[in-house]
């Protein structure tokens, strides 16, 4: 009789620590693919953000063009034509607007660099999240295993 409930409670132990175990490797690869498609997110982001940039971009620099054209119709229409002070004028004018441009891809870079930053680190925690699975549903099962063997050894010295 002492065998058969060693048996049982060894089972009953080992079977407890295989569904601890699954359950927590079951939770942390959850979280993984959870951080898994937020780092897809924000690849997409980075995406969309150089898109919108590049589109601005075009935008600002047709602005500019359209800018120096009309300052140099003026010009032409002052009288000034392609004096020294016109020409200066229009190459600072040209200058600012094109480091206005600048400026501007920076920003949309320098965004699209962190999303892509988060992304990485979001991936890493995933790779983290992956490996804690495995070592908890081992852990788990190894502790299971050790109290099956306690309960077995502590019911079957009762004879």
């Amino acid at each position: 009789m002492a065998i058969g409930l060693a048996v049982t409670m060894g089972a009953l132990n080992f079977a407890s620590g295989f569904l601890q175990g699954k359950q927590a490797e079951n939770e942390y690869k959850a979280k993984a693919e959870q951080l898994r498609q937020q780092a897809a997110v924000y690849r997409r982001n980075a995406a969309t953000v150089r898109m919108n940039g590049a589109l601005n971009e075009d935008a600002m620099r047709s602005q500019k063009r359209a800018t120096i054209a009309s300052a140099s119709a003026a010009a032409g229409e002052a009288g000034m034509g392609e004096s020294p002070t016109t020409t200066t004028a229009l190459a600072t004018t040209s200058s600012a607007l094109e480091q206005n441009i600048l400026n501007r891809r920076y920003e949309t870079e320098s965004e699209a660099e962190n999303y892509l930053y988060q992304a990485r680190v979001a991936e890493e925690e995933a790779r983290q999240y992956r490996k804690t699975a495995s070592n908890m549903f081992v852990s788990n099962m190894l502790s299971g295993l050790s109290s099956a063997v306690g309960s077995y050894n502590k019911y079957k010295g009762i004879q």
